[in-house]
């Protein structure tokens, strides 16, 4: 059981942190929100900046400009559609995010524990602290009172806990697939217990920074260098510094409510433009990021087929 858990050791001591600093600072704290949005970005962006060497392999350079002007453009239509359609775009996101952790996560997994993962990895911080989430929903997007809203979304994660235990097991098919570990009911009956244990005694934010940051991110990156051999990490850290410039422009130059105010509302205000920021950012780079991993994802399935005929 240990052995099994080995992978797992960062995202296991980063929950025991965010207990820790939600008993002693609380989870509201402008300090302690802003700190766990610049975590989610340092630890989450690397992953989703390396679609740059995902699209140098996909395309050839003729294509490869292109190709990069349309992911560009999902990014737009992205901040567009929070802008235009809040709601919509809130309730798209967490469906898209849930697929995304589900597939990324355990891909060797069959279709139903994907879902049921990436459910409740998604619903399990509403559950447990459903108001302080309808407030972290309504910063985000900036519409009041989705606590009803917020509900749904939580009760989704009692089934789909359940989905993680009980649903079969399905075998890795090569070691890339397998790479953050095997899918095994007490691992991750033991992930979703460490989750939830930071989610509630840490809050949510710092349950969802645990996760992002500690397992999704690490394991993602890891599989796709092994995908995309060859690869250096300069890009990443270079796409990665400028996508963080962008968001501490929006943070200090597109402020919540009037940024003049005395210090300590200042600050809440700041953590507040920082959270709608962050979470806009890894919206509008998710769409286009789930995208081209799928079309990736396609040619390896079309290549399996066409190998094993």
């Amino acid at each position: 059981m240990l052995g099994a858990l080995r992978p797992y050791r960062f995202f296991l001591a980063c929950c025991a942190l965010a207990c820790g600093a939600g008993w002693t600072l609380g989870a509201t704290h402008p300090s302690v929100i802003t700190g766990l949005c610049a975590l989610i970005l340092l630890a989450g962006l690397p992953h989703g900046a390396f679609d740059w060497y995902l699209l140098k392999h996909r395309y050839s350079p003729r294509h490869f400009a292109p190709a990069v002007g349309a992911y560009l453009g999902l990014v737009a239509l992205t901040v567009l559609f929070w802008w235009l359609l809040p709601l919509i775009f809130l309730a798209a996101f967490l469906a898209y995010s849930a697929y995304h952790f589900g597939d990324s996560d355990w891909p060797a997994s069959s279709q139903g524990q994907k879902i049921a993962w990436g459910t409740a990895i998604v619903s399990m911080p509403c559950l447990l602290n459903t108001d302080q989430v309808a407030e972290l929903f309504a910063t985000i997007i900036a519409v009041p009172d989705l606590v009803a809203f917020t509900t749904v979304v939580g009760l989704l994660g009692v089934p789909a806990t359940l989905g993680c235990i009980l649903l079969r097991h399905v075998p890795a098919r090569n070691k890339a697939e397998n790479s953050a570990g095997h899918w095994t009911k007490p691992t991750v009956c033991t992930l979703l217990l460490c989750y939830a244990v930071a989610c509630s005694a840490g809050g949510p934010l710092a349950g969802f920074a645990c996760y992002f940051a500690c397992l999704h991110g690490p394991f993602h990156l890891t599989r796709w260098r092994q995908r995309v051999p060859g690869t250096g990490m300069a890009a990443v850290y270079g796409l990665t510094g400028v996508v963080l410039l962008v968001i501490a422009a929006a943070v200090l130059w597109l402020p919540i409510d009037d940024p003049s105010a005395v210090f300590g509302q200042a600050a809440a205000h700041l953590s507040d433009a920082a959270l709608r920021y962050t979470f806009v950012a890894l919206a509008a780079l998710t769409v286009p990021h789930m995208t081209l991993l799928l079309l990736n994802q396609l040619d390896s399935d079309a290549q399996l087929t066409v190998s094993s005929a």
